[in-house]
């Protein structure tokens, strides 16, 4: 009777175990999308900051959501992040009439977002929050050839 009893506890700890090993194997991947693969698509700018860093000290360029067409006479900047690992960005005027194109390429490495144009690379650290992304990175804004200025700015998908 022992032995009986011994043998049904072992096969029912062995049929435990298989179905443990069953559940794992049945686990789905269900890892968040990429930077990289949310990226992709149209965005149009809601705000912008830049801190910039002279030697007569610092100024600072501020367009909030809904002032673009007050403070620089545009409309929101439009960035399509491409799959191809390319970017356009187009500047419009209040008619929509594209007034100014600037494109490059980009990449995702890390948490940051980098962005070729002209032999220059950006780098911004991103964060992506439902159809929210904001960008914080420092880069030469007034060209005077230090990455030193500090841009932090938010996009909205399309």
């Amino acid at each position: 009777m022992n032995k009986i009893l011994l043998i049904a506890l072992f096969f029912t700890l062995l049929i435990s175990c298989e179905n443990k090993k069953s559940d794992e194997s049945r686990v789905e991947d269900t890892s968040a999308p990429s930077i990289s693969e949310l990226l992709i698509g149209k965005w149009h700018n809601l705000e912008i900051k830049v801190i910039i860093k002279t030697n007569g000290g610092d100024s600072i360029v501020h367009v909030p959501q809904d002032k673009w067409e007050e403070i620089l006479q545009i409309k929101p900047i439009v960035t399509a992040y491409n799959d191809d690992s390319t970017f356009v960005s187009e500047y419009r005027s209040l008619d929509d009439e594209i007034i100014m194109t600037s494109t490059g390429t980009w990449f995702v490495k890390g948490d940051s977002l980098v962005m070729s144009q002209d032999g220059t690379d950006d780098a911004y650290f991103a964060q992506i929050k439902n159809d929210t992304v904001s960008f914080s990175g420092y880069i030469d804004w007034d060209q005077d050839g230090e990455a030193d200025d500090l841009y932090t700015g938010t996009q909205i998908k399309h």
